[in-house]
């Protein structure tokens, strides 16, 4: 007898692996807890994350949203795209401390963020750069938008029993003269790139573990019974801005993120880790649910990871009436649910010359 003696087949590469079809393998293990379908999910992160919500609702799972679109938006031709994406109007969230700061934001803990830009009449958000595609007729209408957005936010996490959390990238850039960090270069999905201003910056693992440690703490104090589960997008950088070739980059990005993950999940019996990250990338997946393009994930591949999700931390059967207390925590002029489009990424704009 050893160690390895009594160990079940999941524990052994041979058993687990090579004896099985990859599409067969749960590769999520027990978690930590299970989620009823009456819970409140909140769903953010980078845009692989947007695929959660959309799932959920082919199974008969509402996705909680806090900030919904105003019934006059749908009625008048306004966008409402970005609403329903994720929980609130956040659009895409690919760092750690782009969370925390919306977090901090939020409940007061950091002035809101003052970063607007006017480009033909017509004002942006640069911390929410694709959000509003059209823009705002004002600056004091972004103002209140983003105001308003903030106060949905807090209602969100204060409310939330869930908290899905997609974690992006480590390159990210961020403001040299306030410090507060951005979704996407700017110059690239809106406004004026200043070399001056707009500064550059690759997390390091220790910084992502301890921006992580923050927002779990905080988020503790504000909803002490809120659980987390963390995942890592399986996409790869579609550009760097590093010196090493994007591949690589994209390698070390993934790598910090897997492990920072890693080393935070196992300290907390409230946070759990998902696997999405694996069940596309590994090697054992000979790629098959990459696109041509080797970096897109085919909607194949993203079926076989919520299918993992949705079996592993559910039991399903017949959908939960919505929870009485849920309608107390939107706004009464919500909006009919609208189609969630297929995920779009503000990455992609790094990609412009």
């Amino acid at each position: 007898m050893h160690p390895y003696s009594q160990l079940p087949d999941r524990n052994f590469w041979k058993k687990f692996v090579s004896d099985s079809p990859w599409r067969d393998l749960q590769l999520s293990d027990e978690p930590k807890f299970k989620l009823n379908a009456s819970d409140r999910v909140v769903t953010a992160g980078s845009c692989f994350a947007q695929h959660i919500s959309r799932y959920m609702k082919r199974v008969g799972l509402a996705p909680y949203i806090a900030e919904p679109a105003h019934t006059l938006m749908a009625e008048h031709g306004g966008n409402v795209e970005s609403y329903g994406l994720f929980s609130a109007r956040y659009g895409n969230i690919y760092t750690v401390r782009q969370c925390l700061e919306l977090f901090r934001q939020a409940f007061g803990l950091i002035p809101m963020v003052e970063d607007f830009v006017e480009h033909e009449t017509r004002w942006f958000d640069l911390v929410r750069p694709n959000v509003h595609k059209e823009g705002y007729a004002s600056l004091h209408e972004a103002q209140a938008d983003r105001a308003y957005h903030l106060e949905r936010v807090k209602v969100m996490f204060e409310t939330a029993d869930v908290f899905v959390f997609t974690l992006g990238l480590t390159e990210s850039w961020y403001n040299a003269r306030s410090g507060h960090t951005y979704p996407a270069c700017p110059g690239t999905v809106r406004g004026t790139f200043d070399p001056d201003e707009h500064r550059f910056r690759n997390f390091t693992c220790s910084e992502v573990v301890a921006d992580l440690e923050a927002l779990i703490g905080e988020l503790k104090q504000v909803n002490p019974a809120l659980k987390i589960i963390l995942t890592v997008s399986p996409v790869p950088l579609v550009a760097t801005r590093s010196d090493r070739n994007v591949l690589v980059a994209s390698t070390y990005s993934k790598s910090i993120l897997r492990a920072a993950v890693g080393e935070v999940e196992v300290k907390h019996d409230h946070v759990a880790y998902f696997p999405s990250y694996e069940i596309i990338s590994h090697p054992a997946s000979f790629g098959q649910y990459l696109a041509e393009d080797l970096r897109e994930v085919t909607e194949r591949g993203v079926a076989h990871v919520m299918d993992c999700y949705l079996s592993g931390f559910y039991e399903l059967g017949a959908p939960a009436s919505p929870r009485a207390d849920v309608a107390l925590a939107v706004p009464v002029v919500a909006a009919p649910p609208v189609e969630v489009p297929l995920p779009e990424c503000d990455e992609l704009f790094n990609f412009r010359p």
